[in-house]
């Protein structure tokens, strides 16, 4: 390499991946045995430790939450079909109500015509 010159070697090595210092290695080996327990168990980190004490403590809690929330939806469920049911009979008997309105008017107009008829035994051909 002695006989190249020194602009040919600045290109060349301005083109080569990078690497890490030294000192990088170093620090993530230090963590590593940082964690770790006296008997050789990596130790666990911050977060995952709070997610195994909290954990299974919250399962309790979410089976109680979901409990509570089905049992009042299905109470909703079950309030708002009795409602409908109410609301359906209501309109039922309301309409029962305007037929047997409408049948007896039905009936008086059919005896009115019926009672006409009978008084005038007329017949409409002249020569009967």
């Amino acid at each position: 390499m002695s006989r190249l010159s020194p602009a040919w070697s600045a290109t060349r090595l301005s083109h080569c991946p990078r690497r890490a210092p030294a000192h990088r290695h170093s620090l993530s080996e230090n963590r590593l045995s940082a964690r770790s327990y006296s008997d050789g168990s990596p130790q666990k980190s911050p977060h995952a430790q709070w997610y195994a004490e909290i954990g299974p403590a919250m399962i309790p809690v979410f089976l109680l939450g979901s409990a509570v929330y089905l049992g009042l939806q299905l109470a909703q469920v079950h309030l708002s079909n009795e409602k409908y049911l109410s609301e359906a009979s209501t309109k039922i008997r309301d309409l029962e109500a305007d037929l047997e309105k409408l049948k007896s008017d039905r009936n008086q107009r059919l005896e009115v015509t019926q009672s006409s008829r009978n008084g005038d035994r007329k017949s409409w051909w002249w020569f009967s």
